[in-house]
């Protein structure tokens, strides 16, 4: 393991409490991961003891929900639909209890990228749908200001296997790590929500140099993309620190690189290759390339889980649109990373997502719109992040 790595683990445990979750004295924590895994994974298990330690700090202790890794196979195996949504239910219902008790969440997502690899797609489209239709609710109320909520990487030897596969068996989870770190800015020194404020600061002035131009659309283009976005008249740059409806900051995930808006979902023009793989519901969907016209995919193909990708884009009415356009900080001018610019495939949405500009298949955030009336703001229950090697132009 590193050498400083019990210093670089405060470090994070404390960007994600004090920053991240911006946990208040006395509030409870919740740690879970209701998008894929019902829970956390046990392989979380230090980052979790540090994060636990850093919320004593403050006068309380997290409660932890835990992922029955092995049942959800099983379960998506057999697409046994009944006894995954009694689950699911159970495990909404501690969501929103909590929720009613004032308290902040954290979502360690994304530690086994295959923990359903070869089961079928129409299984893990019918355990999406099931989880969305509790979760999705509770996610709304978040959007909407309801408490302090982020998601944040939890490395795990499994996914430290996918990511740097190239090295020896023996240094990957090293590798990841310290990969986690350096993204989340934990170098061990004790300062890390000092570096966490001015990068906030940085991510703010660029958002807000955007929203003072008003450009109308934005273009994307490189190698297999050429693709054209119209941006809704009442659009609004934001990045990923939010206020709760009491006026609480929080950054929603960790890291953040990116400055994000809401395309008018009608307008998308052209073709995207995207370039990483994409992880989604334990698996993974590898060259996606998509053709859009009025602003729903009219084409799609991918080398890996293709059937994956199609049902997720017959998921509902607005699955097949998009619902976030994201530029990276260092696009702007500010300055990009050494983690950012190794061009390392992470397997992970929220490393990859934040090492190249992006978009998003699916649900907009409604805090990207001004108006009332959020005419040309999707709505879905997916939020799918597909990462470009792109350029963008605004205009």
């Amino acid at each position: 393991m590193l050498p400083d790595f019990d210093a670089r683990l405060r470090d994070y445990a404390e960007a994600i409490v004090r920053i991240g979750v911006n946990l208040q004295p006395g509030q409870k924590l919740l740690v879970t991961d209701p998008y894929d895994q019902q829970g956390v994974a046990r392989s979380a298990e230090v980052l979790i003891g540090a994060v636990r330690r850093a919320a004593l700090e403050l006068g309380d202790d997290c409660e932890v929900v835990w992922s029955p890794s092995a049942e959800l196979r099983a379960l998506a195996e057999g697409d046994e639909r009944g006894a995954f949504d009694r689950l699911v239910a159970r495990n909404t219902a501690k969501l929103e209890h909590h929720l009613r008790r004032g308290g902040a969440f954290l979502f360690l997502t994304g530690s086994q990228p295959r923990l359903m690899d070869g089961v079928p797609a129409a299984h893990l489209a019918a355990q999406h749908e099931i989880s969305w239709r509790y979760f999705g609710p509770v996610v709304q109320r978040l959007v909407h200001g309801a408490t302090q909520w982020c998601l944040a990487p939890a490395p795990a030897p499994s996914w430290a296997a996918l990511a740097f596969a190239d090295l020896p068996s023996e240094q990957r989870l090293a590798a990841l790590w310290r990969c986690v770190f350096d993204a989340v800015r934990a170098h061990g020194d004790g300062s890390v929500c000092g570096r966490w404020n001015e990068h906030l600061q940085r991510l703010a002035a660029s958002a807000g140099k955007l929203n003072a131009t008003r450009h109308a659309r934005v273009r994307l283009s490189g190698p297999g993309t050429d693709l054209t976005l119209a941006l809704p008249e009442k659009h609004r740059w934001c990045t990923a620190e939010q206020r709760t409806a009491r006026g609480v900051r929080h950054v929603i995930n960790l890291p953040t690189e990116e400055v994000f808006t809401a395309p008018d979902c009608r307008s998308a023009a052209g073709r995207v290759r995207v370039a990483r793989p994409v992880c989604h519901a334990g698996t993974t969907i590898e060259d996606i390339e998509l053709e859009f016209r009025a602003g729903r995919v009219v084409a799609a193909s991918a080398r890996t889980n293709a059937d994956l990708l199609r049902e997720l884009l017959e998921t509902d009415g607005g699955a097949a649109r998009l619902g976030e356009v994201a530029l990276l900080a260092g696009d702007l001018g500010g300055a990009r990373l050494g983690w950012q610019d190794a061009r390392r495939v992470f397997h992970h949405p929220l490393l990859d997502e934040n090492a190249a500009n992006h978009l998003a298949l699916g649900e907009a955030y409604p805090f990207c719109h001004r108006g009332w009336w959020r005419l040309g703001v999707n709505r879905s229950l997916i939020h799918l992040d597909l990462p470009l090697d792109a350029r963008a132009e605004l205009a």
